[in-house]
């Protein structure tokens, strides 16, 4: 996949290097890159959507998703990987902890639109 295909801000490519890791999620996957991701060819970790969003929203598989929710959904998804509170293991947990993204959201918090 190319660069342009996922129409990153300028502001996040140009701070690629100063973020340790970045996720681009559409309804059909969740990809993860590593920091310095020039490269958006090559995610370090590609995971289905609906196999993580559907904890928290049974439905998710069988409707129709908009952007709006679909961020609200992966920020629940963050929240319960930091602190834990819908699950004891949140969707995925495993496979972040391996790539040692889990350790960094520990207790951490959300933004929508960060400034880098």
């Amino acid at each position: 996949m190319s660069r342009s295909k996922f129409h990153l801000p300028e502001s996040l490519l140009s701070a690629s290097e100063k973020v340790p890791f970045a996720m681009w999620v559409d309804p059909e996957e969740l990809r993860i890159f590593r920091g310095g991701f020039g490269d958006l060819s090559n995610p370090i970790c590609t995971l289905r959507t609906r196999d993580i969003l559907q904890h928290y929203d049974r439905e998710f598989a069988s409707k129709r998703i908009f952007s709006p929710y679909l961020t609200t959904l992966v920020d629940a998804w963050l929240r319960d990987l930091a602190y834990h509170w819908k699950s004891p293991v949140p969707p995925a947990a495993a496979e972040l902890e391996a790539l040692g993204l889990l350790q960094q959201l520990s207790g951490g918090s959300t933004e929508t639109e960060a400034r880098v």
